[in-house]
């Protein structure tokens, strides 16, 4: 009765995906994949994000969803553990964003470190009902790497902050070289004429952390991806790579790849992105996405704590050198 069970649920997972696999063929399949065994903690109930360290070879970082306790997890490209941090003072309400990028903007200090260095920002930006009138962003100092089995503690900020507009539902986040900060809205939005809208993008400058007077995310933005133009083309994280040089953006579907300003992070308007299609990899519920290492190959994570990771190479859009 075990061999059964387990043989079962990979089959339920594939018939849940099947009516959807033929509703949006936008983009090319990958032109290769790897499957990843993730030997996850147990504490990793509700896999929600993956951010790439830039200073630890391998490494990339991650956080529970909704109502989970405040935990940030280090795991590496291998799929092993190393270590738990637990983010004193933090709630986690709806953790769905996770983004590693410099603690500050270059010339500037603050009290996150006394000397530049790299911190992991940790989004609470989920909001389902999008009614929220303030959503918070947590950030510490990068911790490093440990063994499996390591449990410890950072100590956060926090930065309170609302959108110019009203509320939005937001999984995608990522943090420029100059220390900005960028939304990326999640679902399906609708003009005064009632035409879909494009995916809206927002910015908080890196000194709002320090302005002291409340956070307003300006609209800076919008993507050529339209939230609930096909069933599954949600937005549910983004990663700027290593150098800065480029965008994903995952939805359900697809990993949209932008060419992107290496000082600013702003998506290069008049380059056209590169589209991966990714449902045919095996994934079901995948919400992650990072780069895996300095390449150009892409690292896709799903929920479930024991669901593998992939490794995948995915077109890069031509841009102008």
């Amino acid at each position: 009765m075990m061999a059964c069970g387990k043989s079962e649920a990979p089959l339920t997972r594939r018939e849940a995906r099947a009516p959807y696999l033929a509703t949006d063929s936008m983009g090319v399949p990958p032109t290769r994949f790897v499957a990843i065994p993730l030997h996850a903690r147990p504490q990793l109930v509700e896999n929600s994000a993956a951010a790439l360290s830039h200073t630890q070879p391998g490494v990339w970082f991650t956080v529970n969803d909704s109502g989970n306790d405040p935990w940030l997890f280090a795991l590496d490209t291998t799929g092993a553990d190393r270590g738990v941090w637990r983010v004193a003072g933090a709630s986690n309400v709806d953790w769905e964003s996770a983004s590693v990028g410099p603690c500050m903007a270059p010339g500037t200090r603050d009290s996150v470190r006394t000397t530049p260095g790299e911190c992991v920002y940790i989004g609470d930006t989920g909001d389902n009902s999008a009614k929220r009138p303030s959503r918070v962003v947590y950030r510490v100092a990068e911790p490093t790497a440990a063994q499996a089995g390591f449990i410890g503690d950072v100590t956060p900020q926090s930065l309170v902050y609302s959108y110019a507009d009203g509320p939005h539902d937001v999984e995608a986040m990522y943090v420029a070289p100059n220390a900005d900060l960028y939304f990326i809205t999640k679902r399906e939005l609708r003009d005064a004429a009632g035409r879909r809208r494009p995916a809206l993008v927002f910015r908080l400058p890196a000194d709002a952390w320090t302005r002291g007077v409340p956070a307003i995310a300006q609209l800076v933005d919008s993507l050529p991806v339209v939230p609930g133009s096909a069933p599954l083309r949600t937005i549910t994280d983004a990663s700027l790579s290593a150098d800065a040089r480029y965008l994903a953006v995952r939805t359900y579907a697809q990993v949209y790849v932008f060419a992107t300003d290496a000082m600013t992070g702003r998506v290069i308007g008049d380059v056209p992105p590169a589209v991966c299609n990714t449902m045919g990899i095996g994934e079901w519920g995948g919400e992650g996405v990072t780069w895996f290492g300095r390449t150009t190959m892409l690292l896709m994570t799903a929920e479930g704590r024991e669901s593998p990771m992939y490794a995948v190479d995915c077109p890069m859009p031509r841009r102008e050198e």
